[in-house]
């Protein structure tokens, strides 16, 4: 008896969370961009919700500092997302 690869099956789920990973992954990027060196490298995350951008960092002097290029952000995500976003919420991520 042999038995199939794993790759010879088809999961749409699976290829929605894909899709869904690489466009923040790309919108991160994007974001990164426009923050200085420094500062993009605490960028570690970014979710577009409706119309806000969610950008997680590891500390909250960072997350200060994200704050001032608000407008930076927002710029560059516009030409990324579809609806435009119009808020910006800076979240932490939890250190366990």
């Amino acid at each position: 008896m042999s038995f199939k690869s794993i790759d010879t099956f088809h999961n749409y789920a699976l290829d929605q969370l894909t899709a869904k990973l690489t466009q923040q992954q790309d919108l991160l990027s994007t974001i990164q961009r426009v923050l200085p060196e420094e500062l993009a490298s605490h960028a570690l995350h970014c979710v577009a919700h409706n119309t806000t951008l969610m950008v997680y960092t590891d500390l909250a002097v960072w997350s200060s500092q994200l704050r001032f290029h608000k407008a930076a952000m927002l710029e560059a995500a516009a030409t990324f997302t579809n609806p435009v976003l119009t808020n910006i919420q800076i979240r932490l991520i939890s250190q366990k």
